[in-house]
């Protein structure tokens, strides 16, 4: 499943959710699971019926209490505890089932109550880390950042990487445009002091990387000495997303021609500024900054050149 096909389940979902909780003045936390949670594991590929996949009132060992689901990997393990809140209750704190994701040495809790979704990343004795806190509306949009949840990773460690890295690139980016006026040698010490403390593993470090890379590659062009030789500024652009593009026939792999104009071509054999600045050139950009990292590691994975 890609981003764009992701986006669009996602839209279908949260328009018939959002109508539920605009037309159900007191729903349930049952009617949250039937009405809210059933759909959306589906719009992310799992199946709430299949119990290879989904594990409903999943005890937890060692005490009396249980989680209202488990999404099992092809092994069948637990890797995401689900836990359904009532409509009014926070979603902006692991509480219990961060500890019970920790005891049973679950990497993902899940959170929601119907309007919000928060998911953490739990590693041992740590406190849990919020990867995100979406909106129900916001999902569809943030589409890129939620694909290491879709079935097709089923929960894999490769599945959890890329939320991370998306979690992190997102709240770097946020950063970065936030704190401009830093000096760069200011801003890498900020960064990760706010980000990662201490020793930073190679996941965390390849997504401050990578959101670094986007953010600066954006500023940098907006700049009147990095301007595009047709001298078109950023709001004269068009934009454009994977979708548009398609692999040029009979061209290396990573070679990609835009679909409404078959002059228009990408490699993405190169980086991700070559990447960018093509674009640019030929009169197109990404909807936003952050959008241009899904945009890359879209195309270089489906040309199978890994996400890197």
């Amino acid at each position: 499943m890609e981003a764009i096909d992701l986006s669009r389940r996602l839209t279908e979902f949260s328009q018939v959710a959002g109508e539920v909780l605009r037309d159900v003045e007191d729903v349930t936390e049952q009617q949250i699971r039937h009405w809210i949670v059933n759909p959306f594991l589906v719009a992310i590929g799992w199946d709430p019926h299949d119990k290879r996949q989904v594990f409903l009132d999943f005890p937890v060992k060692g005490g009396d209490g249980h989680v209202d689901y488990a999404l099992l990997n092809s092994d069948g393990q637990p890797r995401l505890f689900l836990d359904v809140r009532e409509r009014t209750a926070s979603v902006n704190e692991a509480g219990e089932v961060g500890e019970q994701a920790k005891q049973t040495k679950v990497p993902l809790a899940l959170i929601t109550n119907g309007r919000e979704f928060s998911l953490w990343f739990v590693n041992g004795s740590e406190t849990a880390i919020p990867l995100f806190v979406l909106p129900l509306k916001d999902l569809a949009d943030n589409s890129e950042s939620l694909l290491g949840l879709t079935a097709e990773y089923r929960l894999s460690e490769t599945g959890i990487q890329q939320l991370r890295r998306s979690a992190i690139r997102v709240a770097v980016l946020v950063m970065l445009e936030e704190n401009a006026e830093k000096t760069f040698d200011a801003l890498v010490d900020w960064v990760q002091s706010q980000v990662a403390p201490g020793a930073l593993d190679e996941t965390t470090s390849q997504a401050i990387r990578d959101a670094t890379m986007i953010w600066l590659t954006e500023e940098h062009l907006t700049m009147p000495a990095f301007s595009p030789r047709d001298g078109k500024r950023p709001h004269e652009l068009h934009p454009t997303t994977a979708k548009d593009w398609e692999p040029y026939p009979r061209g290396p792999s990573g070679a990609f021609q835009y679909r409404f104009d078959s002059t228009k071509t990408l490699d993405l054999r190169q980086s991700p500024k070559e990447v960018r600045e093509q674009l640019r050139l030929q009169g197109l950009r990404t909807p936003s900054a952050t959008a241009f990292g899904g945009f890359y590691h879209a195309l270089r994975a489906r040309a199978g050149l890994g996400g890197k």
